[in-house]
């Protein structure tokens, strides 16, 4: 009576068509808690967290380069997308190491470029949220602008000089704002009370500035500056 072992031996070309048995893992329940617990929930928030990540640094980048240089890099983002899936399918045969090697270098490339525009991007999205950015350095005139209880200022028009200009607004009665109705200085506000002040560098020619409470500026809170 032959064993197993010497019947391989007797027939070498049976013994190699015989499956391979897959060595089974070494702690099963570990790899069962990580394969249908862990990884299925990971996987998920890992990927929206990346996703995140990309398009926040993404918009910096946009942001530090105004609407000139957010359509340049629209473009050369959408050219280098374009171009490493054409590399990536022209080399079937690449192997996954690679193309997760290029795929992380295109992130990281973008994730850095978002921390660099950090600072500028800020200052940007801070003055398109607020539309004014005050002016640094000394005023070169001050104009004192009342708010009256009658809903009107003490004057419908003011005079003042080119450059930084400090305004007050002083409080007579009443809850009041004040505001420019020209586009450039939106987001310049002064509310009263208490008295409030605040710098604005101004061209030459005429604004309008009111109080933006409804019904305030129907009422007679308008008035012009005329810078000279």
């Amino acid at each position: 009576m032959t064993t197993d072992t010497e019947q391989r031996e007797a027939d070498p070309g049976e013994a190699s068509a015989a499956p391979l048995a897959i060595e089974g893992a070494s702690d099963p329940a570990k790899e069962a808690l990580w394969t249908r617990l862990i990884l299925p929930l990971a996987l998920p928030i890992l990927s929206m967290l990346a996703v995140l990540l990309w398009v926040l640094n993404i918009s910096r980048v946009f942001l530090a380069g105004g609407k000139t240089g957010a359509l340049v890099i629209v473009v050369i983002v959408i050219v280098a997308i374009m171009s490493g899936a054409a590399i990536m399918s022209a080399a079937p045969r690449l192997r996954t190491s690679s193309k997760l090697l290029f795929v992380a270098f295109a992130f990281m490339l973008i994730v850095s470029a978002g921390f660099v525009s950090l600072g500028p991007s800020e200052a940007k999205e801070a003055a398109n949220a607020g539309g004014f950015i005050p002016p640094k350095g000394p005023a070169v005139a001050t104009v004192e602008v009342d708010a009256l209880p009658s809903l009107k200022f003490q004057a419908t028009s003011f005079t003042t000089k080119v450059g930084i200009n400090e305004i007050k607004y002083v409080d007579k009665g009443g809850t009041h704002t004040l505001v420019f109705a020209e586009p450039e200085l939106a987001g310049f506000e002064l509310k009263v009370p208490p008295d409030d002040s605040g710098k604005v560098e101004l061209k030459a020619g005429d604004y309008t500035v009111f109080c933006s409470i409804p019904g305030h500026r129907a009422a007679g809170m308008e008035a012009t500056l005329t810078v000279e």
